[in-house]
């Protein structure tokens, strides 16, 4: 609407005065709940975004997704950056990311959907429900209750080597008992993938459906998280996915968040039918905000009472020691699929999770209806840091709002990799000028042990294709075929560069010893490099596995040492 001036500035002098008692009334009235409330005013949207934005460019994230609630509502669920080097594809908060660890949260709550159905009790035997579950020594196996498996607390440590080499869940647990505890059964705090696969099996098993499905019915639908899911085909299928990264370099020793190393897009990896819900949820900021309110206790439709929440955040398994990925300082505690202890003056409940290729954290402080969730499409330390700053800016002391959270995890970094480097340098130092001890004929033969089975060693001149740069870089064990697995261009011209000289596979008409694997879709076969002596080594794509040979009194090679799976007889 346009006035004549004349009465425009008529209505200019008669809405000023007013308009400017109704802006002295609201700031009024903002000054006097600022004064009431004995917390600082929290960031603003806009200051949230540049301080993500200047992260990123510092820990060289490609894309991140971010949701913050509080005081139990939606503050902020965005993305930042982009789905895929090399695209103009942006992060929003629908995109879709693989979250971890931080998946074992909603594996203690199916487990606990499972008791409000009187289908389950916490204090229940496993072996009650699975009679054919063994582990380490029959005591242990008798003893095992349900809420053992979700409070890192049994001592079976996580074995990921097997996961390249198991055909389902089942086969994965029932190797178990071939492995020695990391620790006494319910001796101390000790973090488990293990457990949290079983935890996937038993709810299969007493509910009658596959993980995925009863999850989606019992916590995923009731929250209105729809694309939330645990299987990567549905993922990959949406046009709104992020794409892992990780580091070009192939054989990369160091930290995977280490900034300064060129990235590439790699295939999504998860053993799904093995290792859900240890890890494997894939959801979106605008989804595990639902997630969120319901464990502060704001959602309008929980799926399950306040009483098991509560329950699922209480302290179980002492923790002295906290981790990085932990919200919280000093001694705490692991609960049901989550950590909780003191941040400053609230308690802290959150989870931390790796992917290949994928970070996310999670942090709430369910007493003041706050939750931070953050994810990225590289390994990186960045996740971490942007939850325990956003903790501090919303909830913190003074003293935590100002700290450089960014400093504090370039040092760890740089210590770790501190570390590694010296080891390696270590490694090199002690390496002996001395050939095999027998020819090579002499290794080849068939191994066994009860863990990973079947190991056969023989001679070849084949040429060996190297495993994808993603099976197993930096760490990882899945050793799956990404669903919509790809060339790779940059990573295959990696594999080129170092091609025979560091035995990715090397030419065909070359004599070499291939240690060769029955695997999940295909054998797993690794060329092995020479060491020295009857030392050698293989690579599971950037994880270097030593493999030593055994010579009996007679020069007769009698068996295998071998790092991650232990020691193999000779078959004879």
């Amino acid at each position: 609407m346009t006035f004549p001036n004349r009465f425009a500035a008529q209505l200019r002098r008669r809405a000023v005065p007013a308009m400017a008692l109704l802006g002295a009334a609201l700031l009024s009235a903002a000054a006097a709940a600022q004064a009431q409330s004995p917390f600082p005013p929290p960031p603003s949207v806009e200051e949230i975004d540049a301080w993500v934005e200047d992260a990123m460019a510092r820990w060289e994230v490609p894309g991140l997704g971010l949701a913050i609630v509080h005081e139990g509502r939606s503050y902020l669920s965005t993305g930042y950056g982009v789905r895929e080097l090399g695209r103009d594809t942006p992060v929003d908060g629908g995109t879709l990311f693989s979250i971890g660890s931080c998946s074992k949260a909603f594996g203690a709550a199916t487990i606990a959907s499972l008791v409000e159905e009187g289908k389950l009790r916490w204090d229940d035997r496993i072996t009650d429900h699975i009679p054919w579950f063994r582990l380490h020594d029959p005591w242990t196996t008798g003893e095992i209750r349900v809420r053992d498996i979700v409070t890192h607390r049994v001592g079976t440590g996580s074995n990921q080597p097997l996961r390249p080499l198991v055909a389902d869940r089942r086969d994965y647990l029932m190797r178990l008992p071939h492995t020695d505890p990391d620790h006494a059964f319910r001796d101390r705090y000790g973090y488990t993938n293990d457990m949290f696969v079983l935890t996937g099996h038993l709810v299969e098993t007493v509910s009658g459906t596959d993980w995925d499905s009863y999850a989606r019915e019992k916590l995923w639908n009731p929250l209105g998280m729809t694309t939330t899911t645990a299987r990567m085909a549905p993922a990959n299928a949406s046009p709104n996915h992020a794409e892992p990264h990780a580091i070009i370099e192939r054989r990369f020793i160091g930290n995977a968040a280490t900034t300064g190393m060129p990235l590439e897009p790699v295939p999504w990896q998860y053993a799904e039918d093995v290792t859900v819900p240890s890890g494997g949820v894939i959801t979106s900021a605008d989804e595990i905000t639902e997630w969120m309110r319901f464990h502060v206790g704001t959602h309008p439709n929980p799926p399950l009472s306040r009483s098991s929440v509560e329950l699922m955040h209480t302290p179980h398994t002492v923790i002295p020691n906290p981790s990085s990925w932990m919200p919280f300082e000093g001694p705490g505690a692991y609960a049901m699929g989550w950590s909780t202890g003191r941040f400053g003056d609230v308690t802290g409940v959150g989870h931390g999770g790796n992917a290949l290729g994928f970070n996310c954290s999670i942090a709430l402080a369910p007493e003041r209806g706050f939750g931070v969730w953050a994810t990225t499409n590289r390994n990186s330390e960045l996740p971490w840091v942007l939850t325990q700053w956003a903790m501090a800016q919303f909830v913190g002391t003074d003293e935590l709002r100002n700290r450089d959270w960014h400093a504090e995890f370039e040092r760890s970094v740089a210590e770790g990799n501190r570390r590694i480097f010296e080891a390696e340098e270590a490694r090199r130092a002690a390496r002996l000028d001395q050939g095999p001890s027998v020819p090579l004929e002499a290794y080849v033969g068939t191994y066994r042990n009860g863990y990973a089975g079947e190991l056969r060693i023989r001679l070849t001149d084949e040429a060996i294709p190297a495993l994808m740069p993603a099976e197993g870089r930096l760490g990882r064990w899945d050793g799956t075929p990404g669903v919509h697995e790809r060339p790779a261009a940059s990573a295959s011209a990696s594999a080129e560069r170092n091609g025979s000289a560091n035995g990715t596979g090397g030419s065909a008409g070359e004599l070499r010893l291939v240690a060769e694997f029955d695997g999940r879709e295909r054998p797993v076969r690794m060329p092995l490099e020479h060491w020295h002596v009857d030392r050698f080594d293989m690579w599971f794509g950037d994880v270097r596995i030593g493999v030593s040979f055994m010579l009996d009194d007679t020069a007769r090679v009698s068996g295998v040492e071998m790092d991650y799976y232990g020691r193999f007889e000779r078959v004879p």
